[in-house]
Order: C-alpha cells, then sequence, then structure tokens
C-alpha cells in the first residue's frame, strides 16, 4: 500500500464500510469508499458466525477499493466491538525475602501477576454462558503504586519489602479476534491496527475540547448497540445492549407482512414520507402511513432506549451530562425524546453525531447513511494518530506454539501470559509462613525463599522484559519453591520468660518451669508451631505458682479466701486455704518470690480454718532456743494471754471475719520449761534443787529468754539432770 493511504474496515452486523484515507496538513480526506451489505445473517449482534460468507463480502469490498484506486492493498486497520472488551480493576501484593533496592525485574514481576490475577478473576466472574472464553491480554495501566503500605510514584530504585499495585487489565474474548483474524487472513490481508469501536468513535466523535466532560457515546447497529463513558478525558466504563435496530424492521416486517429490506427502507423513510407504498409478501400492493409505522414500533423503541439508559447508569451511577447517538439505528423516529424521558436529561442534552459534523474530515462515503460512517473514520484516524500497534505473532514456550496479540512489542511475558503460564512457575517464590498468637500478640515466621528459575530465548539467558518476534523460542526450567517455615515454641518465647526451678517437696527434688499451652494444650517448649495456633504460657514467679504447678491445682485453691481483722489494734489480713506449706517447719508466706533449691513441706488438712495459733507463726513469733543442762531444747511460745472480741480464748480459736484479737505473750520461766519436758516435781524435791541462768542464782519462777543456758541439779545428792 502506498505510504500515504489508510485502508479502515469497519465489519458489523449488516453492512460492511470500507474506505481509504489521506491525512494532509489541515485533517484527513475520505479518497474512496465501498459498501456491501450481507445478503444472509453471517453476523449476528457484532459477532462474526459465519466466517466464509463474511470473507466474501470483505473480499468485494477490498477489490472494490483497489480497483478504485489502483493500488494493491496489503494491510488494514479493523476494530473490535466494544462489546466483546473486558477490563478488570485489580490489586496485587508482592513480599519480598529481605528488605532491598527495588530493580525493574521486581517491578515486572509484580505487574504481571497482577495480570494473570486479574485474568484468573475474569474466568471466574463471568457467567455460565461465557465461563468457558479464553481471552486476549491487549494491555494494562498502573494506577498505583505502593512499598511498604504507603503510596509512591516509581517503584524502581526504592527500597523496601511490600510491593504493592493497582492496575486496570483489558482483555478480548479470542473468539472475536480470531474470528476477525481468520476473515482478514482469507482476503489476503495483514492486520496494520486493532482498536474498539467505541475507542476508534470516540477519538473522532468527542473533541479534545470535550474530553474532559462525563458523557456518553451510544452506537446503536444493527444487532447491537455499543455504549461507551467518557470522563476526565478517558473511557472509563463499555457495556452492549442486545437489542438494536434489526429488532424494530423486525417489528414493522411482522406487522406489515412485508420482508425485511423493504422494512429497513420504511423505517429510513419515516422522517422523509408521511405515506409508503410497498408490497406485502403475499404480493399485495399497500399503502403504509407513518403514524402507523411510529404506534407499532413503540414497544420496540421503548425496550431499546429503556435498555440503553440503564446500561449508562449501571456504568455512570449518574445521568452524564451529555448522550451523543451514531450508527444507523440513532435516526429511528421517537428515538431522542423516548431516551429523555428514561434517563431524565433534557433533550438538547442529546445529540446525534453525523459525518457532516466532522471539521476535519473530507470527503464522503457514498451508498450509506452519515451516522454509520464515524466508525470506519474513527478507526482510520486511530491509525494514522495512534503510535502503539496491534502485534500478532506466533511463538514456542517450551516447544508449544502460543498465538499473541499486543499493542505493542511483544515481550517473554506477554507470551508466558497467552500461554497461560503462571508467572510464579520462573520466579521464586517463598514458602508459606507460620502465624500465630502468644499471650495475645501475634506472631510471624517467614518461609525461605526459593531458587529462580532459568530462561532462555533462542538459547540465550533471557528475562521477563526481552522482546521477541515471530517464530523465536521461548525455553524455561520451573524455578525451586521455598520450604516452608519451620519453628519450635521456645524460639518465639524470650529466653528470660522460659525459666526453671528446683524445688524439694516432701523430700523429693522437682522441677517448676514455665507452662506452656498451644490450642489449650499442655506442650513442652521443644514442640513445633502450628499455623494458626493460639499459644500461651504462665511464668511461675512466687511459691504458690510453684505449689499449683507441682501439685496440679488452681493457684487460687491455695489461698481462696481472704479474712480481715485486727491484732492488737492494727489491721491484718489472712487467707484460708486446705493445704499448709512450711519451710523449716514455719508456714511460708505464699506470695513469696519462688528461689532455686526451695526444701518445703505440704500438710493437708481437711479443711482450711486458720487458728491464731496458725497466724503467730505466719507472724514471726518463733520458738525460743535455749541450752538446758548442756543440750539444745526448743520450746514452742505458746503461752499467751488471748482476748477475742472481749472474751477470753486459747491459740487454737479460729480466726474469722471482723475479729478483734489482742494477745500478750507470757514470759517463760523456769518451771514452764518442766511442764514442757513434761517432768513432775514434787514439792521436797523443788526445796531442793539448785538453778543457775546463764551461771546466776535463779527459782523456778525466774524468767527464761531465747538463748539463754539453764542449769539444774539437785542439791542432796548432787545429780544433775
Amino acid at each position: 500500500m502506498a505510504e500515504d493511504l489508510t485502508f479502515a474496515l469497519d465489519i458489523g452486523t449488516r453492512t460492511i464500510i470500507g474506505l481509504l484515507i489521506k491525512k494532509d496538513k489541515t485533517g484527513y480526506e475520505i479518497i474512496h469508499s465501498a459498501v456491501s451489505e450481507h445478503p444472509t445473517r453471517a453476523m449476528l449482534d457484532g459477532q462474526i458466525h459465519n466466517v466464509v460468507e463474511v470473507a466474501g463480502e470483505v473480499k468485494k469490498v477490498k477489490e472494490e477499493l483497489e480497483a478504485k484506486s489502483g493500488k494493491k492493498l496489503k494491510k488494514v486497520a479493523i476494530a473490535a466491538a466494544g462489546r466483546a472488551l473486558r477490563t478488570v480493576n485489580q490489586s496485587f501484593n508482592l513480599e519480598l525475602d529481605k528488605k532491598t533496592f527495588i530493580e525493574t525485574e521486581d517491578v515486572n514481576r509484580l505487574e504481571l501477576l497482577a495480570i494473570q490475577k486479574a485474568q484468573s478473576n475474569l474466568s471466574a466472574n463471568e457467567n455460565q454462558a461465557e465461563e468457558n472464553l479464553n481471552y486476549h491480554f491487549v494491555g494494562y495501566s498502573v494506577s498505583k503504586y505502593r512499598l511498604d503500605g504507603i503510596e509512591i510514584g516509581e517503584l524502581i530504585g526504592q527500597r523496601g519489602q511490600n510491593l504493592e499495585a493497582d492496575l486496570v487489565a483489558t482483555f478480548l474474548p479470542r473468539i472475536v479476534i480470531d474470528s476477525l483474524l481468520s476473515v482478514i487472513n482469507r482476503v489476503d490481508l495483514e492486520v496494520e491496527h486493532l482498536t474498539l469501536e467505541p475507542i476508534a468513535a470516540s477519538h473522532v466523535v468527542i473533541p479534545e475540547s470535550m474530553s474532559t466532560f462525563n458523557l456518553a457515546l451510544v452506537d446503536i447497529g444493527a444487532g447491537t448497540s455499543d455504549i461507551a463513558i467518557t470522563k476526565d478525558g478517558s473511557i472509563i466504563g463499555y457495556d452492549m445492549v442486545p437489542i438494536a435496530g434489526d429488532e424494530i424492521t423486525e417489528q414493522i416486517s411482522e406487522s406489515f407482512l412485508i420482508d425485511y429490506n423493504t422494512a429497513e427502507k420504511v423505517k429510513c423513510n419515516l422522517q422523509k414520507e408521511e405515506t409508503l407504498n410497498v408490497k406485502t409478501i403475499l404480493g399485495d400492493d399497500i399503502e403504509i402511513d407513518s403514524q402507523s409505522v411510529l404506534e407499532v414500533i413503540e414497544p420496540q423503541l421503548d425496550t431499546l432506549t429503556e435498555s440503553i439508559a440503564e446500561s449508562i447508569l449501571n456504568i455512570n451511577t449518574t445521568p452524564p451530562q451529555a448522550v451523543i447517538f451514531i450508527g444507523g439505528g440513532s435516526l429511528t423516529l421517537g428515538l431522542k425524546e423516548k431516551f429523555s424521558d428514561k434517563i431524565d436529561l433534557i433533550p438538547n442534552r442529546i445529540g446525534i453525531r453525523k459525518k457532516d459534523d466532522l471539521e476535519n474530515v473530507l470527503g464522503e462515503i457514498e451508498k450509506i447513511n452519515s451516522t454509520q460512517t464515524l466508525t470506519p473514520i474513527g478507526i482510520a484516524v486511530t491509525t494514522e494518530e495512534t503510535q502503539n500497534k496491534a502485534v500478532f505473532i506466533d511463538v514456542e514456550v517450551n516447544d508449544e506454539t502460543v498465538n499473541l496479540l499486543t499493542i505493542s512489542q511483544p515481550t517473554i511475558a506477554d507470551a508466558f501470559l497467552a500461554a497461560d503460564i503462571d508467572i510464579k512457575d520462573i520466579t521464586p517464590s517463598m514458602g508459606m509462613g507460620i502465624t500465630c498468637t502468644i499471650n495475645g500478640e501475634l506472631k510471624t515466621v517467614k518461609g525461605e525463599f526459593g531458587e529462580k528459575g532459568s530462561l532462555y530465548l533462542n538459547g540465550r539467558e533471557a528475562s521477563l522484559d526481552t522482546k521477541v518476534s515471530t517464530g523465536d523460542q521461548i525455553n524455561f526450567d520451573y524455578a525451586k519453591p521455598g520450604k516452608d517455615a519451620k519453628a519450635l515454641i521456645e524460639e518465639l518465647i524470650p529466653d528470660k520468660d522460659l525459666v526453671s526451678y528446683h524445688i524439694y517437696l516432701d523430700g523429693s527434688k522437682n522441677e517448676v518451669k514455665t507452662q506452656i499451652y498451644q490450642n489449650k494444650n499442655w506442650v513442652t517448649k521443644e514442640t513445633p508451631v502450628k499455623d494458626g495456633a493460639n499459644i500461651k504460657y504462665n511464668i511461675p514467679q512466687t511459691i504458690k505458682d510453684g505449689i499449683s504447678q507441682l501439685l496440679e491445682i488452681p493457684p487460687d485453691i491455695l489461698g481462696n479466701k481472704r479474712i480481715e481483722f485486727t491484732f492488737n489494734g492494727e489491721k491484718k489480713e489472712i487467707v484460708k486455704s486446705p493445704y499448709l506449706i512450711r519451710e523449716e517447719g514455719n508456714l511460708v508466706n505464699l506470695d513469696r518470690k519462688i528461689e532455686n533449691n526451695l526444701k518445703l513441706t505440704v500438710e493437708k488438712k481437711e479443711n482450711n480454718e486458720v487458728t491464731i495459733g496458725d497466724f503467730l507463726q505466719t507472724e514471726g513469733n518463733n520458738d525460743i532456743k535455749i541450752e538446758f543442762n548442756g543440750s539444745d531444747l526448743e520450746i514452742p511460745n505458746k503461752f499467751w494471754e488471748i482476748g477475742v472480741n472481749g472474751d477470753q480464748e486459747d491459740i487454737n480459736y479460729k480466726i474469722e471475719e471482723g475479729d478483734k484479737i489482742r494477745a500478750w505473750s507470757k514470759k517463760l520461766t523456769v518451771d514452764r520449761v518442766f511442764e514442757h519436758i513434761n517432768y513432775n516435781i514434787s514439792n521436797t524435791m523443788k526445796e531442793n534443787l539448785n538453778i543457775k541462768i546463764n551461771q546466776e542464782e535463779a527459782s523456778l519462777k525466774s524468767k527464761i529468754k531465747d538463748g539463754d543456758k539453764l542449769l539444774i541439779e539437785v542439791s542432796k545428792k548432787s545429780n544433775k539432770f
């Protein structure tokens, strides 16, 4: 093809339009055009159903343009129906093995993994009728990057560990593209440029001065009504309504018993003539007035306009600022007024654009309504003004042939996407981590990072962003995944919390240590951590903690009831317990800090009552130690004068809540020493005793204190005890 001409082809449901357009300094000029109508229903709702018949009509258009121009046409610009486009908004998070500087390869991997997730979500969200469709990935754009949770403009060169990307990926069903390519190949043409019909139309219908407005572009063709919504200079959504001009034509045909082509002429001439003379399928000549036709098509017009309005509102939520109709169906009488009621827009906010409205495009397309020429003109113009061209190539991936469609120079990454190869297969992945809670705090153990797989293009080492051409051979070895995380409980608990004490209980050596539970089951510190486990541990800090662990009883049983009372005017508190814990015979303060090598005894009581004697022991009223005739002797300090609530009591009184206790220690005398050793002295013997305390003369009534030396002799016999 000559460099100065662009061949554009619009393959519609009812009509095929081809044109040769030339760009000059002021704009564009249509040099030649050709139009052909499908003689059969070879296309339905914008989709090619009979490749051979459609290719035959395309060939006619091509040959007519070659005859008019005298040039051999080799390349063509085409468009896919906008209804076929699928866009997926996708976010993806990539964790690196450590905090490091971000390289291009890291960003490529992040984006490709996001695209593959979008591709997976696209298939999962398709309805039952379309679930088996395969899709061509045709492009994407990144809207946001985040690094370690902070939004950032560019990742490369930054330092971090957690990478995130938000992007919009675009896909087209393979059947749509493949059927188009099959038609083009059958007529010996190559695709120079591929776009979408609503993108092509909007390129010429919505000038740059209008690009910031929120607009709806509706192309009402024969089989479908394609919709594109623009806002802030870009298209924000697409949709398709499977109702268009054919339904209206068919209603006219059925109502008046006329063939489809005649009904189409009636529809197109409603605005030109009030009455029309036509022949029915039975051969009768009849006269049809336009008012009767309007009444017949009103239900279909209601359905069409209501469906379009509903589709626009589904994408845009609220009515757009304006709606622009194009396509042959947009000229249907009454369409604008009906639609105004359905979408709640005043009629002057609804426009119908024609070729004559284009200021920078000269020339005409013959044999077709001017509203139907905007899409083929748009295809031609976007071919001239778009730098990225669609590329169709075949490559081999591990000896499997893959067809590639991209809008820029394809890379190995594009080939992997087309071959449905998971990028994770060649990129190192981290093993599964472990998460758990330890005493309510979340803990994470990361898996090991895997080994990268090898990647080659035509036998040479390559990367995901290496460019590919038709016939290239791509080979790769799978990456080795990282090992899953493993950990013992002791690795997640601070060393200072893993304590151990040896305690002698009733002469037996025992170990008291940090108690650990995983999912409520008792475990040791060497137990492996389970993913999602709830781990709790208790550190023994007091003697009570240690005893409760050894006796396997709750700590509160050792002291489960507190009693307040006064002792000699001071407020006191005791704890009742069914267990008496002693150290060297004395009751132990259970709240005392635990120590190593404690030597304790335990006595289980039938009840947990506390006597005044028990209390006096805990208060430090210890036994009196003396030397008696050269031998050590311990005498309990049980000689007390005791009053409770005004009444006289002894040391065996059981203390109750609120008691007022007063106690005075009686002094130990020599005769009470005899009472302690249970030795009765007769009156005669008492008269013959020689008593000395600390080598000084004393009597039976002499007082003895802790540490004294008592010597008693019988004077007449001179015998010592």
